[in-house]
């Protein structure tokens, strides 16, 4: 298993209601994939954590870097695992504006 750290820039127009509606279709998708994760949306950048199998996810990360809902995505840190950070989470959203949960994730 593998986990990865992105940042990204949402597009000037997104919406709420439109990263609402990221994280319920991620996490329908996400179980059927057993991926796992967290992401965070401070009205600009977009931080997401993703850990899963690492096919699985690395196929996953081709899917969102070419989102059109947003714009320079780079993945800042990953690594191996073998244990997940948010067992519980096939997706959720995290109401923290400085990313700092998703950031000390990546230390476990």
């Amino acid at each position: 298993m593998k986990r990865v750290l992105y940042f990204s820039t949402a597009h000037a127009d997104i919406t709420e209601t439109e990263v609402n509606g990221i994280v319920s279709a991620a996490k329908a998708k996400n179980t059927a994939r057993n991926v796992t994760g967290a992401l965070a949306y401070n009205g600009r950048n977009f931080c997401q954590l993703i850990e899963g199998e690492a096919e699985t996810v690395d196929a996953l990360l081709t899917t969102i870097a070419q989102d059109a809902r947003h714009s320079g995505f780079k993945v800042m840190d990953e690594k191996p695992i073998t244990a997940r950070a948010f067992p519980d989470w096939s997706m959720h959203r995290v109401n923290d504006l400085e990313f700092q949960v998703l950031i000390d994730a990546m230390k476990t």
